[in-house]
């Protein structure tokens, strides 16, 4: 059930030069929340900007919820100015979950920017009980912090940048196993050329699951502003989603 809390902010610092932040909110209660699933940030204590933010979860730790967020405009430029003691405002758990793994699955996540949000939450919930090859794409080098849990608990890990100052050069698509039928699961979220090029590349789409990044008004199914074309219907991601099957997406072209 989605709830307003009310947190206090423990840390909001800077990860990468391309102004990516990790903030750490102490909401003071244990909520059940899973990997997947987002909170709508409220970034000031008026109307100014009128709209919250949505985030995914990138981890919890008991009451602590953590946020990956690159600073793209007026909203987010007065989230990255929070400071440690200050209170935030948000409405959470929102959306659906990944689907449930199973013990041993070999399981592919690929992630790009600050889309690797989520799918860490998800290697932190299932840890050494599935079996991670993580594959993580970045415009430019950004703090070992951000990806630490990837290197812990994945028995792969691979990193690129387009600049070339952290890991292999190039976009990370680039540097995927050439049989990705192998895996028996693929997670992924990015932007949207990166998941319409990995959703052309797995044959089997029922396999593959996209975590979806859409600008939203409400994050509860009332605005419509998240409206996104299916393959057999609209969707709205706040809603229907973030998470959406491979098989349920559609790209045109």
């Amino acid at each position: 059930m989605v709830r307003e809390l009310f947190g206090e902010v423990i840390s909001n610092v800077k990860v990468g030069i391309k102004n990516i932040y990790l903030l750490k909110i102490k909401i003071g209660e244990v909520v059940e929340l899973y990997p997947g699933q987002f909170a709508m940030i409220k970034v000031t204590d008026s109307f100014d900007p009128f709209l919250r933010r949505p985030m995914s979860l990138y981890n919890v730790e008991k009451d602590i919820c953590s946020f990956l967020y690159q600073v793209v405009g007026r909203g987010t430029e007065i989230l990255s100015k929070k400071r440690i003691g200050e209170e935030v405002n948000l409405l959470l758990p929102l959306g659906n979950t990944f689907p449930k793994l199973n013990k041993q699955e070999k399981i592919l996540l690929v992630g790009g920017g600050v889309g690797i949000a989520p799918l860490n939450f998800l290697i932190n919930f299932y840890k050494d009980k599935v079996n991670f090859y993580s594959y993580l794409g970045f415009s430019s080098i950004v703090s070992e912090e951000i990806y630490k849990d990837f290197k812990e608990y994945s028995r792969e890990l691979v990193i690129s940048t387009e600049d070339g100052s952290l890991g292999f050069k190039g976009k990370v698509l680039e540097f995927l196993p050439d049989d990705l039928e192998y895996f028996d699961k693929i997670f992924s979220c990015g932007p949207s050329l990166m998941l319409e090029s990995l959703w052309r590349r797995v044959k089997d789409k029922g396999k593959l699951y996209f975590s979806l990044e859409e600008k939203m008004g409400c994050g509860i199914g009332i605005c419509l502003s998240c409206a996104l074309k299916g393959r057999d219907r609209m969707f709205h991601v706040c809603k229907d989603g973030p998470v959406l099957s491979g098989m349920e997406v559609q790209f045109d072209g």
